[in-house]
């Protein structure tokens, strides 16, 4: 009996010990999740849309009238001008598509785009004689591509600002007309041709990214794409220098002075794959 009262007195001590024990030890719960933010990347391809308006407040073309002969039939010419000039450009709308691939390094971004644009801008010039008769000559564009290289700089991890500058092309329809009574039977009172011409744009812009692949940019671009090879030839009249009969080899060129160029501000959206 006194062995079992010994066993027993035993367990009940381990047993408060073991309570004991049990009580001073801390729980602690698992430490939450800390969420950290995606870096943001601007290496990778990209593609959007754009639009915006086309214009050209500084418009100084007007037509050169230049005969190719001298004496009293250039003189008389030249009077029948004077400064009777005038000179208006079209603005339009400009919207479109591009593609371009970024490269990141570090706070620099470089890296290449193209773009399509329509629009439909139109540079015309008038001359105004007192016989009285209108000779107009008009250069007009309805679309648009360039090529161009950029490069930029991150104000913020989101926000770049950049330069850009490349190749521009476009098809330009040139369109003479006149009501001269003067011009000849042969010569029809409108000419009509197209040509493909190739220039520039520079610029620059801003392009914040809103999310990882969405990015949202304004864009300003001048465009030249040259003073283009066209004109009208006109003889008969005046025009070769003679009132009565024409002289071979002798004729007026009326010439549209200065280079078609024009200005494009855009607002663009890209998705980017990054």
């Amino acid at each position: 009996m006194k062995t079992i009262a010994l066993l027993l007195a035993s367990a009940a001590t381990l047993g408060l010990a073991s309570q004991a024990l049990a009580a001073d030890v801390v729980y602690q719960e698992p430490a939450a999740p800390i969420a950290v933010a995606p870096v943001v990347n601007w290496t990778g391809l990209y593609l959007g849309i754009q639009g915006g308006g086309a214009f050209n407040p500084d418009n100084g073309d007007n037509l050169a009238i230049v005969p190719n002969f001298t004496g009293a039939g250039a003189t008389f010419l030249t009077n029948a001008f004077g400064s009777n000039f005038s000179t208006e450009f079209q603005s339009s709308f400009i919207g479109g598509a591009h593609i371009g691939y970024d490269y990141q390094a570090g706070n620099f971004v470089v890296g290449a785009l193209a773009d399509i644009n329509a629009l439909d801008i139109a540079q015309r010039a008038s001359a105004f004689s007192n016989t009285p008769a209108v000779y107009t000559a008009e250069r007009s564009l309805d679309y648009l591509v360039t090529g161009r290289l950029r490069a930029g700089y991150l104000v913020t991890e989101s926000a770049l600002l950049y330069a850009t500058g490349g190749f521009a092309y476009g098809e330009v329809d040139y369109r003479f007309g006149t009501n001269s009574p003067a011009v000849t039977a042969a010569f029809p009172a409108l000419v009509n041709t197209n040509e493909d011409e190739w220039g520039y744009s520079v610029g620059g812009g801003m392009e914040v990214k809103v999310t990882q692949n969405i990015s949202f940019g304004a864009e300003y671009l001048y465009t030249n794409l040259g003073d283009s090879g066209s004109f009208t030839r006109l003889n008969g009249g005046p025009f070769d220098g003679a009132a009565a009969a024409v002289v071979p080899g002798q004729f007026t060129d009326f010439r549209s002075q200065g280079d078609f160029d024009f200005h494009t501000v855009t607002a663009k959206l890209s998705y980017r794959f990054n």
